[in-house]
């Protein structure tokens, strides 16, 4: 699949000279992206292919389920950060990918609508706590890490360390792909300011670690 993806695209940017199809051309689909994994869904669970035949099919990562159930099923949306991470969003258009989404058969009807990251998403239903509490943003993972380290100017580099490595550089309002393996993201979307990032990831940095630890390779590592 990524060897067509990367064939069509290296043909549309030769054509077209758009910065948009030479990234897709480099694209890589890692672990942390959900699009082959929903396309195997969809392509072997009768239960889901009827439910899009009814239009009874919703999509979304885990920002999106969270919010349906925190607003007991009247909201269906994300944001745009959340919408980058799952290798199916257009970082250049801005909007899903009809590209990836066609080659990948996967109907752009169950896709949550994209919003800002500051954005009225609604309230908590009542019940559960009390009190209708407001949902003012849905921010994705590393994201929310870059914002949180004020990473708020170009250049600004944010390193996490956990159960994997995630490396990001603020790239102000370009989205950037690299050969070396850095993917474009959106940081985040208030009004209209647009950040995006530029990450790269290594995903088995904890499980490295604790492997080297068990074999006794790393005698200085502890961990709890």
């Amino acid at each position: 699949m990524e060897q067509l993806i990367h064939s069509s695209c290296r043909m549309l940017h030769f054509f077209t000279r758009s910065k948009r199809f030479l990234a897709a051309s480099l694209f890589t689909f890692t672990t942390q992206h959900v699009s082959l994994r929903l396309t195997w869904v969809l392509q072997n669970l009768v239960e889901v292919q009827k439910a899009i035949e009814e239009e009874n099919c919703c999509f979304g990562t885990l920002d999106t389920w969270l919010l349906h159930k925190l607003t007991k099923g009247s909201e269906f949306a994300t944001d745009f950060s959340n919408a980058s991470t799952t290798g199916l969003f257009d970082p250049y258009e801005m909007c899903w990918s009809g590209l990836i989404t066609s080659l990948l058969s996967i109907p752009l009807s169950i896709l949550p609508p994209v919003k800002d990251t500051s954005y009225n998403f609604g309230s908590v239903n009542e019940e559960l706590f009390g009190v209708p509490i407001p949902i003012m943003a849905l921010v994705a993972d590393q994201q929310s890490a870059m914002f949180g380290e004020c990473c708020f100017q170009t250049g600004d580099v944010k390193l996490t360390m956990g159960t994997g490595t995630f490396l990001d550089i603020n790239t102000g309002n370009n989205p950037q792909q690299s050969v070396g393996g850095f993917y474009p993201l959106i940081g985040w979307k208030i009004g209209q300011e647009v950040v995006c990032l530029a990450e790269g990831n290594a995903g088995d940095t904890g499980t490295a670690i604790k492997w080297a630890q068990q074999l006794g390779k790393s005698p200085f590592i502890q961990i709890s």
